[in-house]
């Protein structure tokens, strides 16, 4: 039962929520009701339950991740939530539809992916028209990731800087493939 790297639960570890600032970060997400959200590499759900809870009752969550024990843990979290899907995934396979997503966030997941560029190329076609990814993690982390993302065709479009220790971007597509 290796939980390593899924992430926690929001209430288990104060310092942890302190550091991560929920309902301020689900707030700079600028999520509308109704909208479609991928939370790739979900671990178990620090997000899932806010971000369903942001598009409610008309909108949907597909949360993701490579991980047999956490999603066990989260599916046992959302149990009746109708618009949270919870979905096992290939390492380096996004597993979501083309065109179907608003918003695809990355929370403190990039640095475990392969091949951060490859992975960014196979979003984009998940996207919406006016789609965005959004992506978080620790401030040191931020270089690779946004030299990755332009590499595979991003711009970064707005930054949101007041959480403590975490940046949060947003992606776009500048080219396609």
């Amino acid at each position: 039962m290796d939980l390593h790297g899924t992430g926690g639960v929001e209430g288990a570890d104060a310092a942890y929520d302190r550091s991560r600032q929920p309902a301020r970060f689900i707030a700079a997400l600028g999520i509308a009701p109704g909208q479609r959200i991928a939370d790739v590499g979900a671990g178990q759900g620090y997000f899932t339950q806010r971000l369903a809870e942001a598009v409610g009752p008309t909108g949907r969550v597909v949360a993701t991740d490579i991980n047999d024990e956490a999603l066990k843990r989260l599916r046992a979290r959302v149990i009746g939530r109708e618009n949270i899907e919870v979905r096992k995934v290939e390492p380096d396979a996004p597993g979501l539809e083309a065109g179907a997503y608003d918003l695809i966030l990355l929370s403190e997941v990039d640095h475990f992916l392969t091949d951060r560029v490859d992975y960014l190329t196979r979003l984009r076609a998940a996207l919406t028209p006016q789609g965005r990814i959004a992506v978080t993690h620790l401030r040191a982390m931020r270089p690779p990731l946004v030299a990755a993302a332009r590499t595979a065709g991003y711009s970064v479009v707005s930054e949101y800087n007041d959480l403590p220790d975490h940046y949060l971007l947003f992606l776009r597509p500048t080219a396609h493939p």
